[in-house]
Order: structure tokens, then C-alpha cells, then sequence
């Protein structure tokens, strides 16, 4: 839809070449040797594709971790980065004093530790044990579908079986069992876990667009977002959740289309 929009019913002049390359130690990609990488490292390793490819100036989309690799690439390439879209502001850190900031602000901190608290436990064992359960995961196919399955139920806009295929669902869980990367993905977590909170603060001065889908996990004020970023639009579709591209990709690609259309 993105690369050819003429055969999907739309304006031709909207067609994008499109790269998706899978994150180190996800799906077919290579594991990471030596260490893991965090966001900031995969940032570095896009800009040195988009160079091999051949391209000088480009824009970047993504969601979950792929918001915050986008997110590096127009901070540590703003010259190169014309645009970005994220499905999120980051995480909620601030190190300054929290009265300072909005209700509006504080209510979703508030918010996001209650999360934290009630759902969050996953992201503490991925960020500080993740070899243990990975050797569990990679050992039973039953446990890989019930580690997965429920972050694709909890965090969908609507019932898991209205969102995604049964063959949908077994192809994700397929991929992660055949490369035995359920291991890798976690310790990208452990080593975003190790960025410093100053990183996480640095504001992008790219332009920056936002889609807030309905049923996410996490939906920051608009005040935190113009904090953390140049935002020259925020919209918030009618539907998707936390996988928007994966549930709706006919709105996705309708927001990235959009947005970008005044960078080209």
C-alpha cells in the first residue's frame, strides 16, 4: 500500500520506497554478538543502511521499540531525518521537578506507574533476567504461544479473535520459534534499560508527527508530547491498538501517508 498506492485505490503520487528492515535479533535478522543493542545502536546501524542504499535524506515511521529506534535516528541524524512518525512520546521520565509539570502530565505518570504496577511485570523480567525465561520459552512452543498471545490480546483495540487470524497469530509465533530469537528480542530490553535518563529526555527537533490509537497501551498528553518533540501534528485514529500497523494497516498507512505528503 505504501510502495504502490495506485493498486490499493490510492493517488500514485503518495508511493513511497519502502524499507523495513527486522530489528537485530528479531525474526530472520542476525543476533547481536557480544552485548545487545539498544535503540540508539540500531538508529546508528539504519542511518549507515540508508547510506549503503543510496539514500542522502529520508524519513522514518515505527511503533513499540521501533518509535524509540526512529526516534534516535532523528536525534543523532537531524540533518539526514526530513520527518518522523511514532505511535508514542517515549517513556514517562522526567528528571526535573514533577509539580512543574502539567495535571494533564501528571495524571499520566500517575497512570502509567498504576500500568506499570498491574502489567508491567514482563518488561522487568525482559529488562533484567531475560535469559532465565528464555530458556523456558525457547524449550516449550505452548509457553512461546502464551508469552505472546496474551501481550497480542491485552494490548489489541477490540477481541484478539476480531483483530488477527488464527494464521496471523501462529505465523508470529512460528517465526520466533524457528530462529529461537525470543532470547535476542528480550535482551534489547535489557540494554535499553541501561540508556541513561538524559538520553531519554533529549528533545526531537525533527518534525514530528503523532497517531494516538484508541486502544494502546499508553496515550501521553499532547503537553508531552510538544515537551519531547516537535510536533506539527497529532491525530488519533478510531481505531487499533499497541500493533496498529498489524490490526489496522489500511489506517496506518492512511497516517503515514498523510503526515509525510508536506515532506516530500
Amino acid at each position: 500500500m505504501l510502495a504502490d498506492p495506485g493498486a490499493h485505490g490510492g493517488d500514485p503520487a503518495d508511493a513511497f520506497d519502502v524499507i523495513v528492515p527486522d530489528m537485530p535479533g528479531f525474526g530472520y535478522s542476525d543476533r547481536p554478538v557480544g552485548r545487545p543493542l539498544d535503540s540508539r545502536d540500531v538508529a546508528a546501524l539504519w542511518a549507515e543502511l540508508m547510506t549503503t542504499l543510496g539514500y542522502d535524506r529520508f524519513v522514518a515511521a515505527g511503533g513499540d521499540i521501533g518509535s524509540h529506534v526512529s526516534r534516535y535516528l532523528a536525534l543523532n541524524s537531524p540533518d539526514r531525518v526530513t520527518a518522523v512518525h511514532r505511535m508514542d512520546a517515549g517513556l514517562a521520565v522526567f528528571d526535573g521537578d514533577r509539580s512543574l509539570l502539567s495535571p494533564a502530565e501528571q495524571a499520566w505518570f500517575e497512570t502509567t506507574a498504576e500500568w506499570a504496577r498491574t502489567e508491567g511485570a514482563y518488561g522487568a523480567l525482559h529488562r533484567t533476567k531475560p535469559q532465565t525465561v528464555a530458556a523456558a520459552l525457547n524449550d516449550s512452543p505452548a509457553g512461546l504461544a502464551a508469552w505472546i498471545v496474551e501481550k497480542l490480546r491485552a494490548w489489541s483495540d477490540g477481541d484478539l479473535s476480531r483483530v488477527y487470524t488464527k494464521d496471523e497469530i501462529l505465523t508470529n509465533i512460528t517465526i520466533y520459534w524457528l530462529t529461537e530469537t525470543i532470547g535476542s528480542s528480550m535482551r534489547m530490553y535489557n540494554a535499553n534499560g541501561a540508556i541513561p535518563p538524559a538520553e531519554l529526555m533529549r528533545r526531537v527537533e525533527v518534525p514530528s508527527g503523532f497517531s494516538l490509537f484508541p486502544g494502546d497501551i499508553s496515550r501521553p498528553p499532547r503537553e508531552w508530547i510538544d515537551r519531547v518533540a516537535n510536533a506539527v501534528s497529532v491525530t488519533e485514529p478510531s481505531r487499533g491498538g499497541h500493533f496498529a500497523p498489524f490490526e489496522q494497516p489500511e489506517l496506518y498507512v492512511e497516517e503515514l501517508r498523510r503526515f509525510f505528503r508536506p515532506f516530500r
